[in-house]
């Protein structure tokens, strides 16, 4: 009986590289399209504060927290404060812009690459700068709204935690992509070193 051996089919490059944009696409859209829209809420949601906010309700709440009488406050301490708060919005973007950046490099089937590898560690050395400069921006924040109220360093300094569980969760995921990140320049590093021996 006469058989007939296999056939193999080696597909050329640009049609592997077709496909495998057909099949990872749609996932780099939406990332850039959630990573655009997450920087926009923020944005929107830090104006909205600014505008919308009740500054009677909200010295009430600092002063409750702090145990002490904040009403005779100024509404430039107000605006200050939310200048101040506005002017975090770029390290958000900063990550958006990163995250936006890295799905443009698996868009163009540069995935396990060196420069895959940098925007991946670029998203969480930005998550990291966005942490910190909150974490300092909150303790910063309070000195600017109980300017006219005298409280003591002391009470400013340790109201509350200096560093919250969100914050720990929020640099735990961001040391996740700069640890990735590592990995894969690490090993994008020794295959191409392997490649030019070859």
């Amino acid at each position: 009986m006469r058989t007939t051996s296999p056939v193999i089919v080696l597909y050329p490059v640009p049609a592997a590289q077709s496909a495998l944009r057909a099949r990872i696409g749609w996932v780099c859209h939406l990332l850039r399209i959630a990573a655009v829209l997450w920087s926009g809420w923020v944005l929107l949601s830090m104006i909205l504060s600014w505008y919308l906010s009740d500054y009677v309700k909200l010295m009430e709440n600092f002063g409750s927290a702090l145990g002490t009488d904040l009403s005779g406050f100024s509404n430039a301490q107000v605006h200050v404060f939310f200048a101040g708060w506005l002017c975090l919005w770029p390290t958000s973007a900063a990550v958006a812009y990163c995250v936006w950046r890295l799905s443009e490099t698996f868009l163009r089937e540069r995935i396990f690459t060196v420069d895959a590898a940098v925007w991946m560690r670029r998203i969480g050395i930005a998550g990291l700068v966005s942490v910190l400069t909150s974490i300092v921006w909150r303790r910063v924040a309070l000195f600017i709204l109980t300017g006219h109220a005298h409280v003591p360093v002391t009470t400013l300094l340790l109201s509350s935690q200096p560093v919250t569980p969100p914050d720990l969760l929020a640099a735990l995921f961001s040391l996740f992509p700069i640890a990735l990140g590592h990995i894969f320049k690490t090993a994008a590093e020794i295959a191409a070193d392997h490649a030019r021996i070859v």
